[in-house]
């Protein structure tokens, strides 16, 4: 399994960079496929246990969030993805004066509506973290690669890192588990040194930045409690669906939603910090 993972990391984390560089379309496209998806993966699970998801309105409503995430400006994004959210609203409940027979009109809708904000309206901050600015902050010298990758490594580096340290932690030393009926094989000692490195991580990777150190500090403790509060929800999704994993499109890893359940909690919580130290900096 940690062979698989390795392996399946090695391929996929320098696609992952060579796309956040690209940024634009490129990057877009990228985040499309990825956030679709996971999309098809909660459905997927949903319809396993006898609902009936309307999954072209959440896939339609999820593009059009990325697409105004992407290239919206300011005084239009919210207007679109707060459309988009409508949208599937309405129509998720008119398609269910042809619903199958049996299934429950809220859990349809409930469900075709919570795999939207749950996935691609989270996920969106991914493509908003790539666009927080650092130019205009004083102090801060700028390259090519930080220009374009903004402030997103940080995040993404951050996670993986508590993700790694924790299971090995967990894994090696681990006795005592936090919700053992949510997920069994986490421990507090995994939990514990997991935030500890989002913490060092977060550190070390500011500072390249030139980003203030209390201010990492703080960001690198919300972000190791945050991503693990994903896991363990993410976790509680999959036993309320009777899965292990949500997929095996990334060897070692499960599917998409596995692979992302910590980021699409850390990456809206980190965007707000981000975005609000960045402008007290003078960033714009």
């Amino acid at each position: 399994m940690l062979r698989r993972k390795v392996l399946t990391s090695f391929f996929v984390i320098p696609v992952l960079l060579a796309f956040l560089y690209l940024g634009g379309w490129p990057l877009f496209l990228f985040a499309t496929v990825f956030m679709l998806g996971g999309m098809h993966e909660f459905y997927a699970a949903l319809i396993g246990r006898g609902a009936a998801p309307v999954r072209w309105a959440g896939w339609l409503a999820g593009i059009g969030i990325l697409a105004a995430t992407q290239w919206a400006t300011d005084e239009w994004r919210s207007g679109i993805t707060t459309a988009c959210i409508v949208g599937v609203v309405f129509a998720s409940l008119l398609a269910q004066f042809r619903r199958p027979a049996g299934t429950s009109v809220l859990t349809n809708v409930g469900g075709t509506v919570f795999g939207v904000v749950y996935i691609p309206f989270l996920f969106s901050f991914f493509l908003r973290l790539r666009q927080l600015p650092l130019g205009g902050v004083e102090g801060i010298p700028l390259d090519g690669v930080r220009d374009r990758m903004g402030v997103v490594l940080l995040v993404l580096a951050a996670v993986w890192a508590m993700d790694t340290v924790a299971n090995v932690v967990g894994g090696a030393l681990g006795t005592a588990r936090p919700w053992p009926n949510v997920s069994p094989s986490k421990t507090w000692e995994g939990c514990l040194s997991g935030l500890l490195a989002a913490m060092v991580v977060t550190l070390v990777a500011g500072a390249i930045c030139h980003l203030p150190v209390l201010h990492l500090l703080a960001l690198g403790a919300l972000i190791g409690v945050i991503a693990q509060l994903g896991d363990f929800s993410e976790s509680l999704i999959k036993r309320d669906l009777g899965l292990k994993d949500f997929g095996t499109v990334l060897p070692g890893h499960g599917g998409v939603l596995d692979r992302f359940d910590s980021l699409v909690f850390a990456m809206p919580v980190a965007y707000c910090y981000l975005y609000f130290l960045l402008r007290s900096l003078g960033a714009g």
